[in-house]
């Protein structure tokens, strides 16, 4: 559903601390429901901070504009916003939904069935995505304690979450396919994501159910495989891109000149170079060629800064070395630019590609048109089906192969309509032709006997927009790396051979903190882990799901 204007829709404020919950406002559950799926989208302090200062350089899904800095790994200020979404915003909003609810005549509350289940379905991914790197969370007693609930919740572990997670959605599921015997009220314009289509929700809560189950198969692989036989059980499947969990926002919404500018990074070399070879049309939706035109070369040289003679190269993507010590030596003079003297318009000649801009701030250059966010995709879905396939989980509904070209075409005609809503400023339709041309290609075409790293090669590829997805996949499966397909460069640092951070730094409660006990409970007993590291600051260290 696209979300053509938010500024449309009238976000009332709600039940703020000093206010009496007893009160009836006159707002409607469905408003919060739309306040939680803004809530989740609109954080442009997490995207300047944790996606492309952070997350996106540690999995070379670009570089800084001069190249990235000695300090790649190590200086992480600001990062881990998603904890403070969170706590309290996010999760009291689906509790006042609640609280509306049950503050109805009972007879009422029969038509809210429906909309109290589906609004658990973004309470649980974002829940699930905060203790991705954070451990453990509170769960069942937080965002209660306007409503009588505690404010000191305990913490449960990231064990227990899994369990409580996945558990809540196969109830959701249940509910959301029993027929009731009062007409439900439909969540409609307020839902931003399926417009409230229910059948949509269940398929959501399914995939949400096989991300989470992935997320086990290094530290439970038995429980992963339970949870997948179940959901895959249940005919209620993504079937096309129609049912992927996106959200959509006018350029508006996300705007260029603020936190969520992207405009000055870099397209990371080793995914460029992989593009090419391969000629995936994806390419051209990714990243921006340079700007040395045939014409703009030959001004160059006519104003003597290129010598007579000189060849252009129509290859104009280009990407930037990921690797710090690359950057500040060998390629060092990549990032160099070149002024052309006596032209106006000023011409500033630059080789390395930047990332595709009206991807991500569609207002990019005056543009109108819109963002589009992935939550879980048809073509995430996909890949999870080849990858369970592929490791033998589960053989039922198709193959590893099978699975895996259908990922591919999915993700191409994913980001070719995310292309066009934006409004790219070359804006090219993807044929038929290139599609399969880029299924037959010589790293892409299926070859069993390297089907994981395949499917992980494409599954990084599709989280262009996820890059918490790709950081996840890289902690699971260890790709892509220096040695797969896709040859990520090793990240050197002063001739080092540097890891990655594979969590958020946790700080110590204060003794004055009214929550210190559970606090601190919560971080000793993630620390009787090994792998946890040294402490609780550890970035190098490693939540439960992410087993040695």
């Amino acid at each position: 559903m696209s979300f053509a204007a938010l500024e449309g829709c009238k976000k009332e404020d709600f039940v703020k601390s000093n206010t009496n919950p007893e009160t009836l406002y006159t707002i409607d559950p469905e408003n919060e429901f739309l306040n939680v799926a803004t809530q989740i989208h609109g954080q442009d302090f997490e995207a300047y901070y944790d996606y492309y200062r952070r997350i996106m350089p540690w999995m070379q899904m670009n570089t800084a504009q001069a190249g990235n800095s000695k300090t790649l790994v190590t200086d992480v200020g600001n990062f881990n916003s998603r904890y403070g979404i969170l706590f309290p915003t996010l999760g009291a909003q689906v509790a006042d939904l609640n609280h509306l609810i049950d503050l109805m005549p009972e007879a009422q509350q029969a038509g809210y069935v429906y909309m109290r289940a589906i609004a658990d379905i973004p309470k649980i991914y974002y829940s699930f995505y905060v203790s991705d790197i954070n451990g453990s969370i509170p769960f069942t007693e937080a965002f209660l304690a306007r409503y009588g609930g505690t404010t000191t919740p305990k913490y449960e572990t990231q064990q227990e979450l899994f369990g409580l997670f996945d558990t809540r959605l196969k109830e959701i599921v249940t509910t959301l396919k029993t027929s009731q015997t009062a007409t439900q009220v439909s969540l409609g314009s307020h839902d931003l994501y399926f417009g409230g289509e229910v059948s949509n929700w269940i398929k959501a809560a399914n995939a949400l159910r096989l991300r989470i189950a992935l997320r086990l198969t290094k530290r439970d692989e038995t429980t992963a495989k339970t949870i997948i036989t179940d959901v895959l059980s249940d005919a209620n499947q993504m079937a096309s891109n129609a049912d992927g969990w996106v959200f959509r926002a006018r350029y508006s919404f996300a705007t260029n000149g603020s936190n969520w500018d992207i405009t000055t990074f870099r397209a990371p070399r080793p995914t460029v170079d992989f593009m090419i070879k391969n000629a995936d049309p994806r390419i051209r939706n990714f990243y921006e060629k340079n700007n040395y035109t045939q014409a703009n070369l030959e001004t160059a040289i006519a104003k003597g800064v290129y010598p007579a003679g000189t060849k252009w190269n129509s290859q104009q993507y280009v990407g930037a070395t990921t690797s710090p010590d690359s950057a500040l030596g060998k390629y060092k003079n990549w990032f160099a630019t070149k002024t052309v003297p006596d032209v106006t318009p000023a011409l500033v000649l630059d080789t390395i590609s930047y990332l595709k801009r009206r991807m991500w701030t569609p207002d990019y250059n005056s543009g109108t048109g819109t963002n589009t966010m992935p939550v879980i995709t048809y073509a995430d879905y996909c890949f999870m089906r080849a990858e369970i396939a592929a490791r033998g989980y589960s053989t039922s509904g198709g193959s590893a192969e099978q699975w895996y070209n259908a990922g591919i075409e999915a993700s191409i005609a994913f980001f070719d309509d995310a292309a066009k809503k934006a409004v790219t400023e070359d804006y090219t339709a993807v044929t038929a032709d290139e599609v399969t041309a880029y299924k037959n290609s010589a790293d892409v075409k299926f070859n069993a006997s390297k089907a994981l790293e395949q499917i992980a090669v494409q599954s990084f590829l599709n989280f262009y927009k996820q890059p918490n997805e790709a950081w996840a996949l890289y902690k699971r499966t260890g790709m892509p790396n220096s040695s797969t397909a896709l040859a990520n460069e090793n990240i050197v640092i002063d001739g080092a051979v540097k890891a990655i951070p594979r969590r958020a730094a946790l700080s110590l409660p204060a003794t004055t903190d009214p929550n210190y006990a559970n606090k601190q409970a919560a971080l000793d007993a993630m620390a009787a882990d090994a792998d946890f590291g040294s402490g609780p600051t550890d970035l190098f260290g490693r939540v439960w799901w992410d087993k040695k």
